[in-house]
């Protein structure tokens, strides 16, 4: 059965009324709230001009009860208008139509392979051992945000078919193409489709494994052909990067940082508005400290509002204690994936970490777009990543006008809260407990719901932050002291422990109520042995681990 999320929202409007008749409600009828103790005959005499009637009690207890009227007699405005002015009425309003949302089925010719977005037991899988993708376009199909801005995810892998048909490439309207020059000034030279980082000019290669990560993250849906992708009308950004060498990979994501930058500062004229990056590439046993300029570019991106999505390793090894680039990378806007098959088991090839992986996802036997118009299954962490990138673009087709604008004031701090819905909307798998961050698989649906009713909280207000985070302590290594920091967004229980690598608990810094706010905690560990120690913070629905290195 699929998970539901019930979110119950009453909305009271007094005074003028914010409806207007129409097919929104039952016609001539309102539902009342009677103040405590008072009868209904009181308000149906004080409008027996337009025979209001109780036709029903609703929840008899509560004071509440269904009136009906002849709204031939009367505007049902002014009708609604009248019953709440009534000193009996406590609340008032029309008796509103609703709906099932129930799941959006695409008309795709080969939709039904697509195990990821919809299993329903096909080639042996488990049934919904899947992102609940239906469910979610039950929310939106749209590549747009509340505020009309194109939703762009940008894919850094070895190239792209182009021409493929079941595919929507971004395309630099301001840059003519092929003239030698750089029209729209952003120091790229005909980037018209994007940019190859390995040549440094605007010509991308075509490559099968880039074109299959793009189908993934944002198929053309409902286009009766082929497949869909996590998005159905989201734009993919082609940046060819993904081989070489590591300054390869730096202006791959330099160019993407650049297009958002310069989106920014124009108000969206100009650039792209990119919001994720999907990387199917990396460095296996790769330690950050070797590589302190790509662990930092991550913070770069998403400072400007751009969260990435990181593969890990296709080795069964624990990155925890091997690392690997990306994965290990301790940037709090980088979320790291590993690959789930169609029994929501974690592929047997496929790294983990319980504090450096964030999440699984479909990876395995995943259906796609590969070359020209052609599709078909591979197989990795490489699959896995797209998912979660065409999740993080999903998060803004959905989310309120309100906060998409203060997102775009402050894009770094909100697009925290992103990741966090990402993580907290996971569905929680036995697989993925304890050598993941989250101990869940990937669910699109619950973290749209989630992200559909958040409310745009100023992450600098009164020192409040937006989201619950826990920091990389500093320094790391350190002897005999570190510093741990957490954000606390709202009051509530809060426990923040040390545990040694074989997990027995060595200190206890938080435990119990605290006020919302940001803390920073030091642990002495003067009486401690050298080695890996680990820090967890949890609090409410929220839980993380990271972990730290004592060297005397």
């Amino acid at each position: 059965m699929k998970k539901l999320l019930l979110l119950l929202v009453f909305s009271f409007y007094f005074g003028q009324s914010a409806y207007s008749a129409g097919d929104d409600h039952v016609p001539g009828e309102i539902i009342v709230m009677l103040k405590h103790g008072e009868p209904t005959s009181r308000l149906t005499n004080s409008l027996s001009f337009v025979n209001l009637r109780v036709k029903e009690p609703i929840v008899q207890y509560m004071n509440i009860w269904l009136y009906e009227f002849d709204n031939a007699r009367a505007d049902e405005e002014q009708v609604l208008n009248a019953v709440r002015s009534n000193n009996s009425v406590a609340i008032a309003q029309f008796n509103h139509y609703m709906t099932q949302r129930s799941p959006v089925m695409p008309n795709d010719a080969s939709f039904g392979q697509q195990w990821a977005l919809n299993n329903t037991g096909q080639s042996g899988g488990t049934v919904d051992a899947d992102i609940d993708a239906p469910e979610a376009w039950g929310l939106s199909t749209s590549g747009l945000t509340a505020a009309g801005d194109t939703i762009v995810v940008a894919i850094v892998d070895g190239g792209f078919y182009f021409n493929h048909t079941d595919l929507r490439f971004w395309k630099n309207w301001y840059e003519i193409p092929s003239n030698g020059i750089d029209d729209d000034n952003n120091g790229y030279i005909d980037d018209v489709n994007g940019w190859n980082a390995v040549s440094n000019n605007g010509t991308i290669g075509t490559d099968t494994h880039g074109s299959h990560c793009s189908g993934i993250a944002g198929a053309r849906g409902n286009n009766s052909l082929g497949i869909s992708g996590v998005n159905w009308n989201v734009q993919i950004m082609g940046v060819q990067g993904s081989t070489s060498s590591e300054a390869v990979a730096l202006r791959a994501y330099g160019y993407c940082l650049k297009q958002r930058r310069v989106y920014n500062q124009t108000n969206g004229s100009k650039g792209a508005f990119v919001v994720v990056t999907s990387s199917s590439f990396g460095v296996d046993y790769g330690q950050p400290a070797n590589y302190p300029l790509w662990c930092a570019f991550y913070d770069s991106l998403g400072n400007a509002g751009i969260l990435s999505a990181g593969a890990t390793a296709n080795l069964n090894i624990n990155i925890d204690v091997t690392g690997d680039i990306p994965t290990s990378c301790p940037s709090n806007w980088l979320i790291t994936v590993t690959n789930t098959t169609n029994t929501d088991a974690k592929n047997s090839g496929a790294a983990y970490g319980l504090t450096t992986i964030d999440l699984g996802a479909p990876g395995t036997s995943v259906y796609s777009t590969t070359t020209a118009s052609n599709y078909g299954n591979l197989t990795g962490t490489s699959m896995a990543t797209p998912h979660v990138a065409g999740a993080v673009g999903f998060m803004y087709s959905v989310a309120p006008l309100a906060w998409i604008q203060a997102y775009k004031l402050n894009p770094g701090a909100y697009a925290l809260q992103v990741k966090q819905k990402i993580m907290l909307g996971v569905d929680p798998k036995p697989s993925l407990q304890n050598i993941t961050v989250s101990g869940g698989r990937l669910n699109l649906y619950n973290s749209a719901v989630l992200m559909q009713n958040i409310t745009a909280v100023n992450p600098e207000n009164n020192g409040v932050p937006a989201v619950f985070r826990l920091y990389q302590n500093y320094p790391n290594p350190f002897n005999p002291s570190t510093v741990i920091s957490i954000d606390m967004p709202e009051s509530g229980y809060a426990s923040l422990k040390v545990f040694n690598s074989l997990g027995q608990e060595v200190a206890t810094l938080i435990e119990g109520d605290i006020k919302a706010g940001s803390y920073q905690k030091v642990f002495n560990a003067s009486g401690l042995p050298s080695g890996i120690y680990f820090y967890k913070f949890v609090t409410g629905g929220f839980s993380e681990v990271r972990k730290m290195s004592l060297i005397k």
